[in-house]
């Protein structure tokens, strides 16, 4: 009988310990999303292991704001009647900004990582053949002067809009009008996926002027010397130091 109350003993003091193991177990801190994620951002340096597989390193003016993640809902004509209201394709976008003493942004650089989903045969079907290297690979460009906040109203699921959301949320001020610079390039050898490199500036901050008037008032002799000054500014925002 005495042998028997001892082993319950030992049965009663292992059982406590398993029990408290596995309690402290449970509160260990799990790995969070960021810190296993495929990209992140370290001192100004955008590292992403896959799709693509690239390393960004941006200007140091600019202060890293955050991420967000995003949907793209099928919504307008170049999608099949089978498509519309339905995720085509998501991604994320890693916001850097210039800003001033007052939380005014002057300027944002934005690295979007984009793929159509995998449901669908959709491709980024783009034509590179004039397209400039930067880095390992092929990015096209263009420039748009616009009204930002006009495009977010008319678009309120877009990027464009919840980005404007993102920073606003943040507590940033940013003009309605902007200029954009944009770099896309392909992610991926199935053309499923690509990167997006946006540059923009506060219009009337950098130009002194308004969107009408820039596009109806100037002569073109400065237009032309706005956007080639804005365009270099743009590919000095950044350095692809791998990929």
């Amino acid at each position: 009988m005495k042998n028997l109350y001892i082993i319950l003993i030992v049965f009663t003091l292992l059982s406590s310990c398993q029990t408290k193991k596995k309690e402290a177990n449970d509160n260990v801190e799990k790995p969070t999303s960021q810190k296993t994620s495929k990209r992140s951002v370290e001192a100004n340096l955008l590292i992403s292991h896959e799709l693509p597989k690239i390393e960004i390193a941006v200007d140091e003016e600019f202060n890293f704001i955050g991420k967000f993640d995003f949907e793209i809902i099928a919504s307008s004509d170049e999608y099949s009647k089978e498509m519309q209201g339905k995720p085509v394709a998501a991604g994320e976008r890693y916001v850097f900004a210039s800003i001033d003493e007052n939380r005014s942004i002057d300027k944002l650089f934005i690295v979007q990582f984009e793929g159509f989903l995998n449901e669908n045969n959709l491709i980024y079907n783009y034509d590179f053949s004039n397209a400039d290297f930067i880095g390992n690979n092929k990015y096209r460009h263009n420039t748009w002067f616009y009204d930002s906040k006009k495009a977010a109203l008319e678009n309120p699921t877009g990027e464009g809009a919840k980005t404007r959301a993102f920073l606003e949320k943040k507590g940033y001020i940013l003009e309605d009008e902007f200029m954009m610079s944009r770099f896309v390039g392909l992610a991926s050898k199935d053309r499923k996926n690509e990167i997006i490199i946006f540059y923009h500036e506060m219009l009337n901050k950098t130009t002194g002027h308004t969107l009408e008037k820039f596009q109806n008032s100037i002569s073109d002799e400065e237009t032309r010397s706005i956007r080639n000054s804005f365009i270099k500014r743009s590919q000095n925002s950044f350095k692809i130091t791998k990929g």
